[in-house]
């Protein structure tokens, strides 16, 4: 574990910490153990890391989901403009590229050890001026008329509502999309995809697991049997990538590089928006 990275799963626990005032007893035990668990699991990958630590907080602070607020009120946020970003979609040269590239942007609303821009409607729509990093949209609007069964693997609240707007411009009638098991963070469950819409659109499973990620060994036996069967999967955000970089499957990642270990793993900067293929 690099020292940026154990830092972050410390931050992660200091906001959470302040968000909920929580008592000095209990926030020392949760510092007591969450440390603890980080000396003694140094060689854990970090998405497994920071299963663990949620795990922790939740126990300590007796809630079963810490970000629902923030989940609920990112997704209403975005709806409400909906249509509009559909129409700048439809109007678009090239629809597949922005509703992608939309994707990628709403990969910025983490609320765990990242900040969340105040003014986020205003930072996604100046972020469209913005190119991407490293751009396969149009390979992946190519290999995506060439599949059968898509497996699209959500994030984060709020950035689900760009999520269904990609799958409708894709357009493809074999798409599945992949929530998490239960709460960790302010990643999505079948509670936002319901409360965006997805379930109308296509069909909607949980991977059966409380990672901030997708860890396919620990995934339920749907979701291994989706993972199996699919042709093409798309893969968002960051802990997703994490998750999966080692994977030998046709995954085209879409995230935002939002700290430097990962960016120096993809071979770009920390900010940059990507959408990278990976054939094993």
């Amino acid at each position: 574990m690099r020292e940026e990275c154990y830092k972050c799963h410390l931050k992660t626990v200091e906001k959470l910490i302040e968000k909920f005032a929580v008592p000095r007893q209990i926030a020392d035990g949760i510092w007591d153990e969450v440390k603890s668990f980080l000396v003694q699991n140094r060689e854990m990958t970090n998405p497994l890391l920071a299963t663990h630590i949620q795990r922790i907080a939740r126990r300590h602070l007796k809630m079963d989901d810490l970000y629902i607020q923030e989940k609920q009120a990112t997704n209403a946020l975005l709806l409400k403009t909906y249509e509009w970003w559909k129409d700048l979609i439809s109007k678009s040269p090239s629809p597949v590229q922005t509703a992608a590239k939309l994707a990628v942007i709403g990969n910025i609303i983490d609320y765990g050890a990242h900040s969340v821009p105040e003014e986020l409607e205003s930072f996604i729509e100046e972020k469209l001026h913005h190119p991407f990093h490293i751009d396969e949209s149009e390979n992946l609007e190519n290999d995506i008329k060439k599949a059968k069964n898509v497996l699209y693997l959500g994030d984060n609240a709020g950035e689900i509502v760009f999520d269904k707007l990609l799958i409708e411009t894709l357009k493809h009638p074999g798409i599945t999309f992949v929530v998490r098991g239960r709460p960790v963070l302010n990643d999505i469950t079948l509670a936002d995809a319901e409360q965006v819409g997805i379930d109308k659109l296509c069909k909607v499973i949980t991977n059966g697991y409380d990672a901030p990620s997708t860890l396919v060994p620990y995934c339920s036996d749907e979701f291994k049997q989706a993972w199996d069967s699919a042709d093409l999967v798309i893969s968002k955000g960051q802990g997703n990538f994490e998750g999966l970089m080692d994977e030998k499957k046709n995954i085209y990642f879409l995230l935002m590089a939002k700290c430097n270990p990962i960016a120096e793993l993809i071979g770009t900067e920390k900010g940059a928006m990507i959408i990278k293929k990976v054939f094993g």
